[in-house]
């Protein structure tokens, strides 16, 4: 039987995120609830803000039902609130093909919509339905749109918790494993804007001075203050980890000593819900201030104002109150003296339909953006490595094919000092897409010997081996992938066909069924099913 399912463990999501977070939340953080203790008037007034409420367990009570049809894949989801929870429920019309995910956590304070994560046996994956309040509907999520068929095995890794929940439970050696809960705080807690804990509270419980061990933001020179926003609202073009930098951004801290950030020369003029600190560095509100505007000018992070148009008009008025608006008189009433609704207008994301975010551009009249420019990335922050500059081509590469011939040059350059595993991993991606994998094996080799749980290193040595006929090894390299993550139906197919070729067809029948159990509308894995069924 040969191996014909060649097909390769796409590291597309992951590498794109990989250089976001090194990972994680510190054992040190003692939870908000302690905080709560002393602070217990700022507590309940952060408890409404939307941060606070960015993630969280499902309530039944709370859940929406609704239901839709996918156009490209055909699939009928329905949710219902079940004695389980809330359950998804899907279907294809003509078929008696179905079944259920009780959809665990949800991700997004609800303001825009949610979207939500299920697990199995342990491992954390992204639902294919999400909730969009603005159009009070359910649709499919970002990134499913045009799927042909449902797709249950998008890996939520540590890194996506980190911007939305707080005190994430991840299994070392896996990359989507975590505890039960997979998180201990959902939202944003006190300890992301101020460091951990475990220093001030045994310190202020000794009657030490008010503020010990613990950051206060508005305190910090203006790059480590800024900082405490940066980690979760400055995307950029492309984010990455920098060399032998700590492995998480702690408050207190620069975000540059932790990671590189690489932006376009202009803004496209279509804002997202984690640009808003580039947009704002871009604006010439911010250009004549300096230092003196920040995130913390208009926005407090404790409190969500009564009047959102009523306060952040006053905001500007701090500066602009000597120049009237130009508006006519009964334009500026019908809009209610919101400035933020023609400086700031809301405009559709290109990465999430259905929302709407606020461009903090601060643009001079509503429509007007800055145009696209050339392809070429430049550093948000100072001084980055040529290493940094390399990573950042290849992410960006994955959805601008105009810079892959620039992303290839650097990484080969960046690929002959040492043994850097992130470079030689993007490398390797170039060369398998190239149709070199001869070219790609030796570096597979060469992460798998600094990082022996490397998955897309072991995946497609995997394949390497078993073109020449070596089961045994392949085997091995694709079992260890699998322990990282199981839901990986390509992986296990060829594991199957492997298993097949070494005459251990009640394993290969055993890896597919266990494949569609994670991935039930995976057809070319139900067909080697029926074929090795037949065989048996």
């Amino acid at each position: 039987m040969a191996v014909v399912y060649q097909i390769r463990y796409d590291e597309t999501v992951l590498l794109a995120w990989v250089f976001f977070f090194g990972i994680l939340a510190s054992a040190a953080e003692v939870g908000s609830g302690v905080c709560g203790e002393c602070h217990a008037a700022i507590a309940k007034a952060y408890a409404g803000t939307g941060m606070a409420k960015t993630a969280g367990a499902v309530n039944v009570k709370e859940a929406i039902g609704g239901e839709f049809t996918h156009a490209a894949s055909g699939v009928r989801y329905r949710m219902t609130a079940g004695e389980g929870g809330l359950e998804m429920g899907y279907s294809r019309e003509g078929t008696d093909w179905s079944g259920v995910r009780r959809l665990e956590w949800f991700i997004g304070s609800g303001r825009l919509g949610r979207s939500y994560l299920f697990s199995v046996e342990g491992f954390l994956f992204q639902a294919p339905v999400s909730y969009y309040a603005s159009a009070g509907r359910w649709q499919i999520s970002p990134g499913y749109e045009r799927q042909q068929r449902m797709d249950l095995t998008r890996a939520v890794e540590g890194a996506c918790l980190q911007c939305h929940t707080s005190r994430p439970q991840p299994v070392a050696g896996t990359q989507n494993g975590f505890g039960k809960p997979p998180f201990l705080e959902g939202g944003v807690s006190c300890e992301r804007c101020h460091g951990d804990g475990q220093a001030h509270v045994p310190a202020m419980r000794r009657g030490a001075k008010a503020g010990a061990g613990i950051v206060n933001p508005v305190k910090l020179n203006a790059a480590a203050r800024d900082s405490v926003c940066a980690q979760c609202h400055l995307t950029g073009a492309a984010r990455v980890a920098r060399r032998n930098a700590a492995a998480h951004y702690r408050p207190g801290a620069k975000l540059s000593d932790t990671l590189a950030v690489f932006v376009w020369p202009q803004a496209d003029g279509s804002p997202d819900a984690t640009s808003h600190y580039e947009r704002l560095n871009r604006s010439a509100c911010k250009k004549g201030a300096g230092d003196k505007l920040w995130c913390g000018t208009c926005h407090d992070p404790h409190a969500a104002p009564a009047d959102a148009a009523v306060h952040y008009r006053a905001k500007c008025m701090q500066c602009h109150a000597s120049k009237g608006c130009t508006e006519k008189a009964e334009a500026r009433q019908a809009k209610g003296d919101d400035c933020a609704a023609c400086h700031m207008p809301k405009g559709e994301s290109h990465m999430v339909e259905h929302v709407a975010f606020t461009d903090h551009g601060i643009v001079r009249r509503a429509g007007v953006a800055a145009g696209g420019g050339r392809r070429e990335l430049s550093s948000f922050f100072a001084e980055v490595e040529e290493r940094d500059f390399a990573l950042g081509y290849a992410v960006a590469a994955m959805t601008e094919p105009a810079v892959r011939r620039r992303a290839l040059e650097l990484l080969e350059a960046a690929a002959r000092d040492g043994n850097d595993v992130a470079v030689l991993a993007q490398l390797a991606q170039f060369r398998e897409r190239m149709g070199r994998a001869d070219l790609a094996e030796p570096l597979y080799r060469r992460i798998l010997a600094v990082d022996t749980n490397h998955a897309a290193a072991a995946v497609n040595l995997g394949i390497a081996h078993v073109k020449r006929g070596e089961v045994v090894e392949a085997i091995a390299l694709w079992e260890r992938a699998l322990r990282r993550n199981p839901a990986q139906t390509g992986v296990r197919m060829n594991l199957a066909v492997a298993l097949g070729q070494a005459g251990k067809l009640a394993e290969a029948v055993a890896a597919l069924e266990k494949a569609l159990e994670y991935d039930p509308d995976a057809e070319a894995a139900r067909r080697l099913l029926e074929e090795i069924r037949g065989r048996r």
